[in-house]
């Protein structure tokens, strides 16, 4: 009786589309990291009464989803 093997996918496409997620993440990783900063400075605006909450509210928004795509990044070449 023979078992069939489970094996990763394989080929150029597959490849390139781990290539492109990585990249992805990556990208969303640092976008994350450095949200912090926006944050001080769209809080000090938002303060200063020159920016709307709806504003401030929607990069909030945009770190979220960038920590949640960002954190399996690794930081290593796969």
């Amino acid at each position: 009786m023979k078992h069939a093997v489970a094996s990763r996918p394989s080929g150029p496409a597959v490849r390139l589309l781990g290539r492109f997620v990585a990249l992805l993440e990556g990208m969303a990783f640092w976008t994350a990291a450095a949200f912090p900063f926006v944050h001080l400075g769209a809080f000090l605006l938002y303060a200063r009464e020159s920016l709307a909450g709806t504003t401030v509210a929607l990069l909030v928004a945009v770190n979220l989803v960038a920590i949640v795509v960002g954190h399996r990044y690794d930081g290593r070449d796969r």
